[in-house]
């Protein structure tokens, strides 16, 4: 609840010194962008609930998962939405990052739920951003706004509740709150930025670049094992994403030597 409305102030505070403020006023006339940023608005606040949901439920393993069959339901969309097609370079890549997050399933002792929830909204929420007709800023902006009014009840709700963690851990704690604000707003706007100048096959590919700094992060600061199902998990997921870079740095030179 703090986090979107942080982000909300923040994002204020950006559309009103980068002179977007009245494309982001101007939306809320439009009852078609309304919905359409309900929607993007709606799949974000699912998607937060989900990770949320499985980290303090124990199903922390589940929630990560999620983040893995991301990319595979982002480039479903791609080919059923935007006509996305693949060659076969591309094809083999996907199937070793697939063959890899199958590998990290078998870990799991039921069905991933939380994880398929995770994958399906974040992966709706890109093709929802790619169609927007807002700016990236005003984008956000509505987003927030949209969801404000559900954090700031809930917060209420808390106080009454006397579990409102505001003011009860002194000013430093209450400085890192806010902070979640800039550090909500500068992720979602760059994804806003990239999902749409790049294809959904290209930003579910990239989306593997995320769990695996967390490994890297859970390994070398955090002292947890990586054991070999991690590893080969691993291996075809990095072994895939190389693939698939290759060949998006081939077809670019490609294209740059066709050119006039």
């Amino acid at each position: 609840m703090h986090r979107v409305v942080w982000t909300l102030v923040a994002m204020v505070v950006v559309l009103y010194f980068r002179g977007n403020l009245s494309e982001y006023l101007k939306a809320f006339r439009d009852w078609y962008v309304i919905k359409w940023h309900l929607v993007a608005a709606s799949l974000l606040a699912l998607n937060w609930y989900l990770f949320v949901y499985g980290v303090t439920n124990g199903r922390i393993t589940d929630a990560s998962l999620g983040y893995f069959l991301c990319p595979f339901a982002t480039i479903f969309w791609g080919r059923v939405f935007e006509k996305e097609t693949l060659n076969y370079l591309q094809l083999f890549a996907i199937i070793l990052a697939a063959v890899g997050v199958g590998r990290l399933a078998l870990n799991l002792n039921d069905f991933p739920y939380i994880a398929t929830g995770i994958a399906l909204t974040w992966s709706s929420y890109s093709v929802v951003k790619k169609r927007s007709k807002l700016g990236i800023f005003a984008s956000l902006g509505m987003e927030m706004t949209l969801l404000a009014p559900f954090a700031l009840i809930s917060l209420f709700w808390f106080g009454t509740k006397g579990q409102l963690v505001w003011g009860t851990y002194g000013v430093g704690y209450d400085w890192l709150i806010v902070s979640t604000g800039v550090a909500t707003l500068i992720p979602l706007l760059l994804y806003g930025y990239a999902v749409r100048r790049v294809s959904l096959t290209t930003m579910g590919l990239l989306q593997y670049i995320m769990p695996t700094m967390a490994l890297v992060l859970a390994v070398f600061v955090f002292g947890e094992p990586f054991g070999g199902d991690r590893l080969f998990a691993f291996s075809c997921i990095w072994i895939g994403l190389a693939t698939y870079g290759y060949d998006s740095l081939h077809k670019a030179q490609k294209q740059s030597c066709d050119s006039p």
